[in-house]
């Protein structure tokens, strides 16, 4: 279900959320700011495929490789540190719309996760393929910690099971060098959407970005941080850090020190502005609550509406953490296709 505008009608205590009337400047401060905290550069163009095989007649996912200069092991021994496994999948001409997406995994298997079938993963319910059925072209990259890229094993250590990430090591990792390994995702998913743009048969004008928990986190800060991107989905992350990650026991691999206290949850999804924004959120999400969601989402409308732009649409499931893409998914079709 979609929900109405409910909740907190009045922002939260020290909001910096964009009013109407506000300075364009100071949504570009912070802008430049979110890119400083994830180490992210703007004016580079750093992501392209390899040899693209042809699409399978069955429209399953092809195996990929996205080349950026990452620098980031592979769980393989002689893997490339600038190859990024990734799983491309293209719509049935029939249905084509010309628009893509760069699909980011939550946390688990990886990219495994979004495109197994038999059976379906419990949170993403063979997402890929959901969308490619609606008609985009979906590249899904293998993320840091996660399938293709976790770090290897310690010398002598039984290999990783399946399921296991190494989120943990990649986050000390990375914040020990002074930048969070969200910010390495986020460039990554970055490169996959320049990938994405410079395919035959994609619009590079209708490229969005989807993903869902910890690639909800991903898929929000990129949208913000990038203003190219042409529209975001973001599921069960959207809420606010204070009554999430804050609060309740997260991965370390979510902390972006220095967002706050400027930069809550709304002030980062204010950034995306006037760029289509959907939001899809578990009503029982156990690690996300529906009440700090709403709270928030009631922030973003005065932000749109003050650029003349279709404000963000929230779609409320009545399930917990999991990400349907149901009436998430026709919302952000329609939005593509306006654009």
């Amino acid at each position: 279900m979609t929900s109405p505008d409910r909740g907190a009608d009045q922002p939260r205590q020290g909001a910096r959320v964009e009013r109407p009337g506000a300075s364009a400047g100071g949504a570009e401060e912070r802008r430049e700011h979110l890119r400083t905290l994830l180490g992210l550069d703007p004016t580079t163009t750093e992501g392209r495929l390899a040899a693209v095989p042809p699409a399978p007649s069955d429209g399953g996912p092809v195996e990929v490789q996205l080349l950026a200069p990452c620098g980031e092991p592979g769980a393989a021994p002689d893997a490339d540190p600038d190859v990024i496994p990734a799983f491309l999948l293209r719509p049935d001409p029939a249905v084509d719309t010309r628009a893509g997406v760069v699909l980011i995994a939550g946390h688990g298997r990886g990219i495994d996760d979004l495109v197994i079938t038999d059976p379906a993963d419990e949170y993403h319910d063979a997402l890929a393929h959901k969308l490619a059925r609606a008609g985009l072209t979906v590249l899904c990259p293998e993320m840091i910690s996660f399938g293709r890229r976790r770090v290897p094993p310690p010398p002598g250590g039984a290999p990783w099971a399946p399921e296991e990430k190494t989120c943990e090591i990649d986050a000390a990792r990375h914040l020990l060098r002074g930048q969070p390994v969200m910010g390495r995702r986020v460039a990554d998913a970055r490169a996959a959407v320049q990938a994405l743009r410079a395919l035959p048969g994609v619009d590079p004008e209708r490229v969005a970005v989807a993903g869902g928990s910890g690639g909800g986190a991903v898929a929000l800060m990129l949208a913000a941080a990038d203003e190219t991107i042409s529209a975001a989905l973001v599921a069960t992350y959207f809420c606010t850090f204070d009554a999430s990650i804050a609060s309740i026991r997260h991965c370390p691999c979510n902390i972006v020190p220095g967002l706050l206290p400027e930069l809550e949850m709304a002030d980062i999804a204010a950034l995306i502005a006037p760029r289509p924004l959907v939001i899809e959120a578990g009503e029982r999400d156990h690690i996300f609550p529906i009440a700090a969601t709403l709270e928030a989402f009631a922030q973003l409308r005065p932000v749109w509406e003050a650029h003349g732009a279709v404000p963000p649409e929230l779609v409320v499931t009545p399930g917990g953490h999991a990400f349907r893409a149901e009436r998430s998914l026709e919302a952000l079709l329609e939005r593509l296709a306006a654009a």
